[in-house]
């Protein structure tokens, strides 16, 4: 298990693990209790969904700015990455 993972859905799992082959991650795919089980265990966090999704998700889970994990949301389309979080941890 690596610090970094990236969360995707099934039919994106191919562009995903080149994200995760480049930053040195682990790859899962999307369910819906995927980011309270990763959130405290990971650094990094990259959600290849719309960043709706990972809004409502992360949402109940935030404590401090200082603890939680920096998470960047890349479009669907690979054409923009969001630092949604984090943006002192290396999200920026």
């Amino acid at each position: 298990m690596t610090d970094t993972v990236v969360i995707t859905f099934p039919y994106s799992r191919t562009d995903a693990e080149h994200i995760a082959a480049f930053l040195g991650a682990d790859v899962v795919e999307y369910t819906a209790d995927i980011f309270p089980a990763v959130f405290s265990g990971r650094k990094r966090i990259v959600a290849l969904m719309s960043m709706g999704i990972v809004v409502r998700k992360i949402a109940p889970l935030l404590v401090d700015k200082w603890i939680d994990p920096a998470i960047v949301v890349v479009s669907p389309d690979l054409r923009f990455a969001v630092p949604v979080l984090g943006g002192h941890h290396g999200a920026n």
